[in-house]
């Protein structure tokens, strides 16, 4: 997977939770307003909106940062960034919490700003976060060629090398944008240069990446919002299809 450079401000939540884990937080804390101001104090880059929830393990309230999760008690008395496994069936609950935080209104995505590439009857939609440069969505690709009946919406996310930009912007600007497409990341075939003239909606890309909190391409998205990172087998994208209904 490449991963995409975390916000300044997640970098110093992330840092300053594993630095405090298990640590004392000099407050007294009796209520999520509560407790969010006792955290702050620490973590000063703490949005004044972010959820702060009971959770049914061991008294800790769960502090919901985008797709990061942090733990904390009524007190806030310590602080700990790690998961949390259910003993009793064996799930891990941080995960499947993050995958509920990450999930994506589907019909709110800007398909305007993705382009169409399709094999079969392309009943089955998904998503695609790439960059052209991205040896994994080369991979990826290469899998997903191997999927029947699926439309792929690309969203070109330029971000891996300064390369990215205008490769990109020459795949948008291309008369078949999805033939394009194919052909460089199957077999390099490079894409004619963009017109000057052509627009192209790779900063909005960008943008909308990185408020989905999209750490990595390729990203999947599917219809049901759930999503799923880095170049994995077609077995995998198969089982994620089939589960929707």
């Amino acid at each position: 997977m490449t991963i995409l450079h975390l916000s300044s401000r997640l970098r110093r939540l992330r840092l300053a939770a594993l630095s405090l884990s298990l640590l004392s937080v000099p407050a007294f804390a009796q209520s999520d307003a509560a407790i969010h101001a006792a955290l702050a104090k620490i973590m000063p880059g703490l949005p004044a909106n972010t959820p702060i929830i009971k959770t049914p393990y061991g008294g800790l309230f769960e502090v919901d940062y985008g797709s990061h999760i942090f733990y904390t008690d009524a007190n806030a008395s310590f602080l700990i960034a790690g998961e949390i496994f259910d003993t009793k069936t064996g799930t891990n609950v941080t995960k499947a919490r993050i995958e509920q935080l990450r999930k994506v209104d589907w019909k709110t995505l800007p398909f305007q700003d993705s382009f169409k590439v399709v094999y079969g009857n392309g009943q089955r939609q998904i998503a695609v976060f790439e960059d052209p440069y991205c040896p994994y969505c080369h991979r990826m690709e290469g899998t997903l060629r191997e999927i029947s009946n699926v439309t792929l919406h690309v969203f070109l996310t330029p971000i891996i090398r300064p390369e990215s930009l205008p490769q990109a912007r020459n795949v948008w600007c291309a008369p078949n944008r999805g033939k394009t497409w194919e052909g460089w990341m199957e077999n390099q075939v490079q894409p004619p240069k963009a017109a000057a003239s052509c627009t192209d909606p790779l900063k909005a890309n960008i943008a909308l990446a990185e408020r989905l909190q999209i750490s990595a391409t390729p990203t999947l998205i599917f219809p049901d919002g759930s999503r799923i990172e880095g170049a994995l087998p077609k077995e995998v994208v198969e089982q994620r299809l089939a589960s929707i209904k």
